[in-house]
């Protein structure tokens, strides 16, 4: 069997910033004629990566993973100044939870209430069964509906916890969770 693209690589946190920000603005447009080649994408995918070179970041990123996603200027931040300078687009990020001292009600009815408005999505990071940002692009009372770069669909509410892993189940860090929108 063929080795799939990212099988090796940890790059899952570029990935659900690069999802997110599709959802919240909709499909990325060409670049200008200077970038004939490269559509908004892959442009900010580069961005992306360059920033973690920049910090000289980008080799644990790859092998390890990356533990903060918006670290002071980091990955949101960059995709931000990407959609505003490539697309016109003011997109903003919020961190809601201070801790993981949330319920997992109170979680998914912030997610609820959240992704119930047009434009938006959702950075999420799991443990557990699973280590991996990813973005979830709905929410039913029942699943978190993912776009993933892994192939991840769904997390069914019932195999979740939040701040503590149990065996066998999605644990949720509401701390490291970014509500993105226009």
């Amino acid at each position: 069997m063929a080795i799939r693209q990212g099988s090796l690589d940890c790059l899952c946190g570029v990935y659900a910033v690069l999802n997110a920000t599709e959802i919240v603005i909709g499909k990325f447009m060409v670049a200008p004629k200077r970038n004939k080649r490269k559509n908004q994408k892959r442009i900010l995918f580069n961005e992306l990566i360059g920033y973690l070179a920049k910090k000289n970041k980008l080799e644990a990123a790859l092998t390890k993973g990356i533990s903060k996603i918006d670290t002071r200027g980091g990955l949101l931040d960059i995709a931000i100044k990407s959609v505003k300078n490539h697309q016109q687009l003011k997109m903003k990020k919020q961190r809601v939870f201070d801790n993981d001292s949330e319920t997992l009600d109170q979680y998914w009815e912030k997610l609820t209430s959240h992704l119930m408005l047009d434009k938006t999505a959702v950075i999420i990071v799991i443990s557990g069964r699973l280590e991996h940002w990813t973005c979830v692009k709905a929410i039913t009372t029942e699943v978190l509906v993912l776009a993933d770069s892994a192939g991840v669909q769904l997390i069914h509410r019932q195999k979740c916890t939040i701040g503590q892993e149990e065996k066998g189940m999605y644990t949720l860090w509401p701390s490291m969770t970014y509500l993105l929108s226009i």
